[in-house]
């Protein structure tokens, strides 16, 4: 027995021992052919459906040949926990596989039904396995990335302008009584420019400001090129606020700003700017959240990557969609909340700042096409400026790259210091050549093109229509504009008629044409004034004016469509008048020149006892077109031939000189009415689209 019993344990030992010394070891390997990686892993798809690519694992021995007829056990390592809840979990269309000819086992997976990482398990006799990883996004991703992003976008621009509203009212009318006294000094007026654009928060905005009070007069062109400098530099506060990822906090911003905003009145403003910069920051948290799937698509991975190697792409692209959102500050924004997702570089951000920085310009070039000449040089200026920095730094994207890199450890701050460094080299570089520059600017655009911007208006400032009565203060002087216009056409009207001036008689027809278009603009800016908000005397001066520049356009008719009329047959009839009938167009002329002229100083000082006076001339005209046409018959009576050659001319004249006394009188009227209060029942039911009508 005991003799059997060494005999199996010597069959034993000798058979272990073969299968140690000849037994081949077995691995499972990811299969991959070439630099392709054919085994499925790191798939992303979506949730609740099947992956495209089959889960595959390949059995190999040492050497890395195939080995056939091994069964492989696949499992679900791990899925989100919400699949448990749900009962929707992920699937395997086979747990049990045995390898093929080529070593070749696989599966297909089916998601469960929450986005998330899921693992899958392949083992070999329970020894030897591999885990591969997936990763499901939510139903219809692309939709949730491109709404996330517009969503943000829309939730920035909206709470960078709500915001700089409430520290626009908290810094109240004193903001432009700092811009106009401190801009004097071009170092101060470069601070100025931070101050305004930390408030405006947005570079466009101030520049936007700039060109009206250069329109206006208030600031030279070297002064606001200075204010300029300065609000590049300011307009990257927001960026490095951003970068510190207050977005965590941006529900408790919202919330705080709200309570402040429906708190005590005098906090009212502090809480609307805080609830806007809370939007923005709740922006960036959206874009942050929104653009995670990306990093899993290589499409989008290389698309950033061509920024790096060709930085002309990024320039061109952060420059078109800066000018599309009016906001650099919404480029930059978008580009830090990338950073946080680690889908962004330093250096490929540079050429997006760079692209910003310039697109941010265009939108202040295309608002000064309908003002003057000196504001078209400073958005002209500005945009110049942009371009310079572009050229300068654009080949050096790499250098930049390595110096931004030290001044901070994340990529976010990196990109917002990046944005700051750039802005300050330029506001240092361009200061002391200012000089220069505007010398320059005044050569690209000289003083004789002035003479095509006379139509367009230089008071109309559109980003006071939210304070009525400073919008209302730059109407009232654009109108005066058009005042002084209109008089001096009828001026320059007796001397062409007098002296047969045909190149005056032109003249003062396109003149009339730049007046309906003044006209219009007026009509326009006044209509856009919140009526139902506006106080009673406000309101009152705001249909006033509406009634006047409806006036002074009817005078401007009179003079290009009939007293210019008449001066062109006088000269290619070569009609003659009498001595006396021109000495009574002469007189009637000087009379309503004089209504006129009271007219616009009564508007201009909005003095009563002026437009009673102005008022009282509409029965003088009357009384003086009768007087002289009864003189101009008897002139007939008695025969006279130059009387009688040109009866039909001289009597339409003088009719329409009374109509022009008329309408200056009116204006009068409308003054009176203004200040007194007279229709006022009738004033205040009109709404803004009976005022456009």
């Amino acid at each position: 027995m005991l003799k059997r019993s060494f005999i199996f344990a010597g069959i034993f030992a000798l058979l272990t021992g073969y299968h140690i010394v000849f037994a081949k070891s077995v691995y499972l390997v990811k299969p991959v052919l070439g630099s392709e990686d054919l085994s499925g892993d790191n798939q992303v798809g979506e949730v609740s459906r099947r992956l495209k690519k089959p889960l595959i694992i390949q059995v190999v021995d040492e050497q890395g040949k195939p080995i056939a007829g091994k069964l492989i056990r696949f499992s679900v390592l791990s899925e989100p926990k919400e699949n448990f809840y749900t009962q929707k979990l992920a699937q395997l269309s086979q747990t049990e596989v045995v390898s093929d000819n080529n070593g070749y086992a696989e599966t297909y997976l089916t998601f469960g039904g929450a986005p998330g990482e899921y693992c899958i398990r392949a083992v070999l006799d329970n020894k030897a396995e591999k885990i591969f990883s997936l990763t499901a996004l939510p139903k219809r991703w692309y939709l949730i990335v491109i709404l996330g992003f517009l969503g943000g976008l829309c939730f920035f621009l909206f709470g960078l302008y709500y915001g700089s509203k409430g520290l626009r009212r908290l810094a109240g009318p004193s903001l432009r009584e700092i811009v106009f006294n401190l801009t004097r000094h071009r170092i101060l007026g470069a601070l100025v420019g931070i101050l305004v654009t930390l408030i405006f928060q947005s570079s466009t905005a101030t520049s936007v400001l700039l060109i009206s009070f250069v329109s206006t007069g208030l600031i030279g062109l070297m002064q606001a090129l200075a204010v300029i400098l300065g609000a590049d530099i300011g307009t990257t506060f927001t960026a490095q606020l951003l970068a510190f990822k207050l977005y965590d906090y941006a529900l408790f911003i919202i919330i705080i700003g709200f309570l402040l905003m429906n708190s005590f009145k005098k906090i009212r403003d502090f809480g609307q700017a805080l609830f806007g910069f809370g939007l923005v920051f709740f922006a960036i948290k959206l874009v942050f959240e929104a653009s995670q799937p990306l990093k899993y698509f290589p499409a989008f991975i290389d698309m950033i990557i061509s920024f790096e190697n060709y930085p002309i792409l990024g320039v061109i692209f952060a420059m078109i969609f800066t000018f599309l959102v009016h906001s650099s500050a919404a480029t930059i924004g978008i580009a830090v909340g990338l950073a946080f997702s680690g889908l962004l570089s330093l250096k490929a951000a540079i050429p997006i700042i760079l692209g910003a920085n310039l697109g941010t310009s265009f939108s202040p070039l295309f608002a000064s096409l309908k003002t003057s000449l000196e504001a078209r040089r400073v958005a002209l200026g500005h945009t110049i400026f942009k371009f310079i920095i572009v050229l300068a730094l654009l080949p050096f994207v790499e250098p930049l790259a390595k110096i931004f890199s030290h001044t901070a450890s994340s990529v976010p701050r990196q990109i917002a210091n990046a944005h700051t460094l750039i802005n300050l080299i330029a506001c240092i570089v361009f200061l002391p050549l200012l000089n220069p520059f505007e010398k320059l600017l005044r050569n690209i655009l000289p003083e004789y093109l002035q003479e095509r911007y006379k139509a367009q208006p230089l008071y109309l400032d559109p980003t006071v229509l939210d304070t009525p009565a400073m919008a209302l203060a730059q109407a009232h002087r654009e109108v005066l504009r058009i005042g002084d216009i209109v008089l001096e056409m009828f001026k320059k009207s007796l001397e062409v008629f007098l002296n047969n001036d045909k190149e005056g008689r032109k003249k003062l027809i396109s003149e009339d044409d730049q007046v309906d278009n003044l006209v219009k603009n007026v009509t326009h800016y006044l209509t856009k004034l919140p009526t139902p908000d506006l106080p009673v005397e406000l309101l009152r001066k705001n249909v006033a004016l509406l009634y006047i520049i409806d006036d002074l356009e009817h005078i401007g008719d009179i003079i290009s469509k009939s007293l210019m009329v008449y001066t062109k047959k006088k000269i290619d009839y070569g009609l003659v008048f009498s001595d006396e009938g021109l000495r009574d167009i002469q007189e009637f002329h000087k009379e309503v020149e004089d209504t006129l002229k009271k007219a616009i100083a009564s508007l201009g000082s909005w003095d009563e006892k002026l437009a009673l006076d102005v008022s009282a001339r509409r029965e003088f005209g009357n009384i003086r077109l009768q007087e002289l046409h009864n003189r101009h018959l008897a002139r007939l009576v008695a025969g006279l031939k130059e009387s009688i050659d040109t009866s039909t001319i001289h009597l339409d004249f003088i009719s329409d000189l009374e109509r022009i006394n008329y309408h200056g009188a009116k204006i009068g009227l409308s003054v009176i009415q203004a200040l007194k209060g007279e229709e006022i029942t009738i004033i205040a039911t009109l709404d803004k689209n009976n005022l456009e009508k």
